[in-house]
């Protein structure tokens, strides 16, 4: 008489490794902050509730202080978030390829479709850092100070590539880099800051998109230099739309 089979013992299931587990951390830690920029963006940081942005990330209320602690600590990373966002925003434009002056001219695409894909977020760039004081999160001056270095770094590698399309021919060489950076920021943020106004003056998301357009025309030909112009005395630069980094 033969003996019975013996069972082959069930190999336990496999466990999350340390990649697949950060993998997730991440996804849930991206929920958060996009809910959070959404909530904060509409019904400011006094209105927002932790329990709404938990339910519109689709996670557990202790996620959130899992990740950041509290309401402070989810104002405070979502500012930075937003800064490390922008300057891929940059990045993407730089990316085009084609000439140093079509990538400085992209980068004002860039700042329009950083606006429109995340308008919570560009409140963080605008009115410098975190509005702590009139949004009633509490003012961080540690935070305050990482993202003013951060931005200041991606205006920087913006001035540089001001510099290179000078450098290059292409913009006159009678205009200064760093003044000429600061001034697109400036006009930018002018531009899409018009559309938190509730007077007559506020400009929809559209007349956002056209203003800036209108704008990259009119500063890309009284910025070219005579040698960088056809025949009809027009600016060869093209004005180049960008990939949004959120699609790649």
């Amino acid at each position: 008489m033969n003996p019975p089979p013996t069972e082959t013992p069930l190999a336990p299931a496999p466990t999350p490794g340390p990649a697949r587990g950060a993998r997730r951390a991440a996804r849930t830690r991206a929920a958060i902050l996009d809910a959070a920029e959404a909530a904060f963006r509409v019904d400011g940081y006094r209105g927002t509730r932790m329990e709404d942005v938990a339910a519109a990330a689709d996670v557990a209320v202790g996620s959130i202080y899992n990740h950041f602690g509290d309401k402070d600590g989810l104002y405070h990373a979502l500012a930075e978030r937003s800064a490390d966002l922008f300057g891929r925003y940059l990045d993407a434009a730089y990316a085009i390829g084609g000439t140093p002056l079509e990538q400085v001219m992209a980068c004002g695409d860039a700042y329009l479709r950083f606006h429109l894909e995340h308008p919570g977020a560009f409140r963080f760039l605008a009115f410098d850092g975190v509005e702590a004081a009139s949004s009633g999160a509490v003012a961080d001056p540690e935070l305050a100070a990482r993202l003013t270095a951060k931005l200041a770094v991606t205006l920087d590698g913006f001035r540089a590539k001001i510099q290179e399309a000078m450098d290059t021919g292409e913009v006159r060489a009678d205009l200064d880099a760093r003044r000429l950076s600061r001034f697109l920021w400036g006009a930018w943020n002018g531009v899409v800051a018009l559309g938190l106004r509730d007077d007559e003056l506020a400009l929809t998301d559209a007349d956002i998109e056209a203003t800036i357009l209108t704008g990259r025309r009119l500063v890309v030909e009284g910025l070219v230099a005579p040698a960088a112009r056809d025949g009809a005395g027009d600016a060869r630069a093209r004005l180049v739309s960008i990939v949004s980094p959120d699609q790649t």
